[in-house]
């Protein structure tokens, strides 16, 4: 959740948004990257006193009852390192930076990658099962996805209704007014604010933007704030909640097939959701003050 919403190079977010915004394309590097490791920071912090705490005592993890009744299942077997490993490991290194190619040099967008995320998937488990203990795992995976596909489809409806229903542009409407009367100083706060209410009703990075930019570019001219920490409000606004809110399809997604209910992950990551915001606000006001560009 942190690596996407804090990614530098995302062209999904970042560049959607800077290129309508109209300021350079993945400008503005060095703060994100100093933003990142810190929001990474943070984060792994979180992670492992968590992991800490349950190592100490196991009865202390939010899903102590869950793991109870997977106790049976077989232990996974972790062999030494071979051949193998390392030829699947140069061949996800080779797709992705075929990815990050194919997206800067031939337009690649998400059909294609998930072609090559297939293909990266398919070799890999060749080369480590075979043709049968591929296919089987496959069969395996597409059970334990079935349900989160249901869970995708629910969370999706939400979204469509919202669109079709004319809701989503009346209350970026409303909340984009309501900036327009903040100090300049805490307008960027304000700016952020929409984006995170915003993230409930459109959960997809460059719809958001698409959505969003049009409004806050113009916006944050009016407001004396330069264009590209409006793109970072927009950022921070649409990357972070994503782990929260139940309109996001592959975070009900992920429970689904790790078996996790929703409320049990809210107890796990609000601490760091609030965590987050903090660190996010801190950030925008810091680059108002810096006047980033």
């Amino acid at each position: 959740a942190v690596g996407f919403a804090g990614g530098m190079l995302n062209p999904f977010t970042v560049g959607v948004a800077q290129s309508i915004a109209e300021v350079p394309l993945f400008s503005g590097l060095g703060y994100r990257t100093a933003v990142y490791i810190v929001f990474l920071a943070v984060t792994i912090l979180y992670v492992m006193n968590y992991a800490r705490k349950v190592k100490h005592d196991p009865a202390r993890s939010l899903v102590y009852d869950l793991e109870q009744r997977r106790s049976e299942e077989a232990a996974t077997t972790i062999s030494s390192f071979s051949k193998r490993h390392a030829f699947v490991l140069l061949v996800l290194i080779g797709g992705i930076t075929l990815n990050v190619i194919g997206i800067f040099e031939w337009g690649w967008y998400l059909t294609e990658l998930t072609a090559s995320f297939l293909i990266i998937g398919m070799i890999a488990g060749i080369v480590t099962l075979g043709v049968n203990g591929t296919f089987e795992s496959l069969i395996d995976g597409a059970k334990a996805v079935t349900f989160g596909a249901l869970i995708v489809g629910f969370a999706r409806a939400i979204v469509v209704i919202l669109e079709e229903g004319r809701v989503i542009d009346t209350v970026i409407y409303g909340l984009s007014n309501a900036v327009g009367h903040l100090p300049t100083f805490f307008a960027v706060i304000g700016m952020y604010a929409v984006q995170l209410i915003t993230n409930f009703f459109i959960p997809s990075g460059s719809g958001q933007a698409a959505t969003t930019m049009p409004i806050m570019a113009p916006l944050s001219d009016l407001l004396g704030i330069e264009r590209q920490v409006a793109v970072l409000a927009f950022q921070y606004g649409d990357g972070l909640t994503n782990m929260i809110f139940p309109t996001s399809a592959h975070l009900m997604a992920f429970l689904a097939i790790a078996g996790i209910p929703y409320e049990q992950w809210l107890r796990f990551v609000w601490k760091l959701f609030a965590i987050w915001i903090a660190l996010a606000c801190a950030a925008l006001l810091l680059a108002v003050t810096l006047g980033i560009q």
